[in-house]
């Protein structure tokens, strides 16, 4: 899924507040990190070709089509391909050993474990 930082925030503000009209969402976004009113026009209609939005009628309304988890899930599997061989258990490998894993979290990925075998 290849998904622009410009549209995840388009994305992220619908995610959060919910569908609304597109000039709301650009007055969000010009608060929120600057954005002017063309840019936020011009990364909606992006994100309106990509399918990742709908537009409805009457008062340009906007209304994410992509759900957050299904997002987010197409990116690790992007750096899992890109960065870690498709491999999980290099990148579990990799991922702990920067940070070691708590007692709760331990037990959290056993509890999975268990209920994939």
């Amino acid at each position: 899924m290849n998904i622009r930082k410009s549209e995840m925030n388009i994305l992220e503000v619908l995610w959060t507040e919910g569908e609304m009209s597109a000039s709301r969402l650009y007055r969000i976004l010009e608060e929120k990190i600057g954005w002017k009113k063309s840019t936020t026009y011009t990364v909606i209609s992006k994100c309106i070709e990509k399918g990742f939005v709908k537009r409805v009628e009457p008062g340009f309304i906007c209304q994410p089509l992509i759900a957050r988890e299904d997002v987010h899930n197409a990116k690790f599997i992007d750096i899992l391909k890109d960065y870690y061989s498709n491999s999980r258990s290099y990148f579990l490998s990799a991922f702990v050993k920067e940070s070691p894993l708590t007692d709760e979290e331990v037990q959290k990925l056993n509890d999975i474990v268990e209920r994939l075998k």
